[in-house]
């Protein structure tokens, strides 16, 4: 199995054609990649509202949410870095332009050779790998929280938190003691879906302080009226707060 700072490579693979699906599947695996394959644009974005990826293959043309909308996506959400390889039937200078634009990082114009991808994939992997490590534990008094476990660790126990929920918290600690738009909360974990309700928010809010509750941690998320929220350390703690790793 390949292996990322000591976790299986997980790689996001997206495409509607079914013959061409099931060869690239198979390539991967037999490279020892850790799969999660779709059809559709659909599936992979409601894949992703609770699960993440160190690399995606996509098409440009799926059914559902196309592949440019599924990048959007997958830009706008906290955990942004992840390099991203489109594969497309399209060859002219301008779809590849449109591609790149977009926020692809690499593209492969069908039909590809095996190795031709593989070496594309180990390249960007290389590249993006001490991106991904930095930035991803954060520190506040004894806790950690840890972005690609998706985790809070209070005195060495890791307490598993929902994808959302984790942004969400991720996000308020950045900003501990500050007042944090509802919209910008949208903006950060849902990258601006116009389907998301404040009611969303408030749900995931509301999980978020039943998670913290279950882990012992006094930590608490303050509504602030027709504005937002803002997490504070319990009122008797003056720890002292260590910005993610990498970070100034």
């Amino acid at each position: 199995m390949k292996s990322l700072a000591g976790k299986p490579v997980r790689i996001l693979f997206v495409e509607d054609d079914v013959a061409h699906h099931a060869l690239v599947n198979s390539w991967l695996k037999s490279e020892g990649y850790h799969i999660d394959a779709f059809h559709s644009g659909l599936e992979a974005q409601q894949f992703l509202a609770d699960n993440w990826a160190d690399l995606a293959i996509l098409d440009w043309d799926l059914p559902g949410v196309p592949g440019d909308k599924l990048l959007q996506k997958i830009r706008s959400r906290s955990q942004s870095i992840m390099p991203v390889i489109f594969q497309t039937v399209h060859s002219d200078e301008a779809d590849i332009v449109r591609i790149l634009d977009a926020g692809a990082d690499d593209y492969l114009v069908k039909p590809y050779d095996r190795q031709v991808l593989l070496a594309r994939m180990r390249a960007l992997l290389r590249r993006f790998a001490p991106m991904q490590q930095q930035g991803r534990k954060m520190l506040i008094d004894d806790c950690a929280l840890d972005q690609q476990a998706r985790s809070l660790v209070v005195g060495g126990v890791a307490h598993k938190l929902g994808t959302k929920e984790f942004d969400i918290l991720w996000h308020l600690a950045r900003h501990m003691g500050a007042v944090v738009l509802r919209q910008d909360l949208m903006s950060v974990v849902w990258g601006w879906d116009a389907a998301v309700q404040s009611r969303s928010v408030d749900m995931y809010v509301s999980r978020l302080r039943g998670s913290l509750k279950a882990a012992g941690v006094g930590w608490s998320v303050q509504s602030v009226y027709a504005t937002g929220y803002r997490l504070t350390l319990k009122p008797d703690t003056e720890a002292p707060f260590a910005p993610p790793d990498g970070s100034s």
